[in-house]
């Protein structure tokens, strides 16, 4: 049985969110972590696609970049929510 880590560069932070916030401060804060994560992932995954393309992996590769642009999706979609959350508050 392997030994499996989930290991990819940024330290996961998973503190109790200030009590002092309200519902809405907190999903405002929390969509735009996820916001930040996801384009470091994305970021990772055109990094990846550009080093196995080198080793001949172009299929690969696209699949990778596929990602990216998924993830990258996903973060707009997320700014979109705090968008219109914002805009709802005033």
């Amino acid at each position: 049985m392997s030994d499996q880590h989930h290991h990819h560069g940024h330290a996961h932070h998973h503190h109790q969110v200030d009590g002092e916030l309200s519902e809405t401060q907190k999903i405002l804060k929390l969509l735009h972590h996820w916001i930040h994560h996801n384009d470091d992932h994305a970021a990772n995954y055109i990094d990846w696609a550009r080093k196995i393309e080198t080793l001949g992996f172009s299929m690969a590769a696209e699949h990778l970049r596929t990602a990216a642009e998924l993830t990258n999706a996903v973060s707009r979609e997320f700014e979109t929510a705090a968008t219109v959350i914002q805009n709802q508050e005033k």
